[in-house]
This record gives C-alpha cells, sequence and structure tokens, in this order.
C-alpha cells in the first residue's frame, strides 16, 4: 500500500518543483495554478506566506512518496477567511503515472484533518474544472459533496471553463 507525507513547501524543493511542473501545458488543463510555467519567485512567495507572526491566508505543501522520498505532488490550503473558519483545498499529482495511485486522496485526507484539527476551520471547499472528473471523484471519496458550478469560471486555451464546487464540513 502506497503512503504518503505532506512536508511544508521549502526553497530546497523549488527545483524538483519547476522539473516536475515543466509541462504545464498537460497540467493546466486540469486547473490553476498551472495556467503558465511555474517559477522560482511564485514558489518562494509561496514560502514567504506562511513565515509571518500572523495566521497566513495559505499553506503550500508537497507530497512525497514514502516508499522513496519522491516528491509527486502538491497540495494546499488557500483563500483562507480566518472570520468565518472556511479555505478551499487544492491538489495536484503532477506526473500522469503518478495518478490514480492513491497519493491524491492520501494527500486530501492529511490535508483535511491538518485544517479541521490544526487550523480549527469549519468548511474546505474544493474549486475543480467540470471536466476533471477524476478529481471531482477524488474529492466525492474524501467525503466532498457537489454544491454548485460557477459557469465560465476558468479560462484555457481561449475558451472558458465550468468549475464546480464540492465542500466538506468538519463536524
Amino acid at each position: 500500500m502506497r503512503t504518503v507525507s505532506l512536508r511544508a513547501l521549502a526553497e530546497a524543493h523549488i527545483p524538483a518543483i519547476l522539473d516536475a511542473c515543466s509541462d504545464w501545458q498537460e497540467l493546466a488543463q486540469h486547473g490553476p495554478p498551472y495556467w503558465r510555467p511555474r517559477s522560482s519567485a511564485e514558489l518562494q512567495r509561496k514560502i514567504a506566506a506562511t513565515s509571518g507572526p500572523q495566521p497566513a491566508t495559505e499553506y503550500s505543501f508537497v507530497l512525497a512518496d514514502n516508499s522513496d522520498g519522491r516528491l509527486v505532488g502538491e497540495c494546499s490550503l488557500h483563500a483562507i477567511d480566518w472570520r468565518s473558519r472556511v479555505a478551499q483545498i487544492g491538489i495536484c499529482i503532477w506526473s500522469p503515472i503518478d495518478r490514480g495511485q492513491g497519493f491524491g486522496s492520501l494527500g486530501v485526507e492529511q490535508m483535511t484533518t491538518w485544517g479541521f484539527g490544526h487550523l480549527g476551520l469549519h468548511r474546505l471547499e474544493a474549486w475543480i474544472l467540470a471536466t476533471n472528473q477524476p478529481s471531482r471523484t477524488l474529492f466525492e471519496r474524501c467525503s466532498f459533496i457537489h454544491e454548485g458550478t460557477l459557469r465560465a469560471r476558468y479560462l484555457h486555451d481561449g475558451r472558458h471553463r465550468d468549475v464546480d464546487v464540492l465542500s466538506r464540513l468538519a463536524d
């Protein structure tokens, strides 16, 4: 059985992420932030966003395969609304050969547990391209419920695409 560990995004991860995301066009079909090439500056900004004394509005992690330590993806809690205790959750398994291996489910469950437990969030939302059925199935298996569709929310390949919103509550 596969296992995965969440690791806080760090400077040491940047080269591996840039390499893993070099085929950003393939990743773009799955949604942001892959609509353009990743950059070292963007990843450094994500690291800096969690370094202050105040609660951050986003937390970014990498997923490491416990069998060999290899980074297989990234996940985040972002757009955090501390007043309402709501955040968006995102996950991406970078390589097509690593998808469908259980890394995504493990990552979502760990992020959900951390968000509800450590951060005290009440609601998590997954915004998923309506055409990304594997991602929707993943979140539904992790007890997220479809609430609605944001029409024409994501621009990809010159066309606006619908985005499904799924959520999970702490209770």
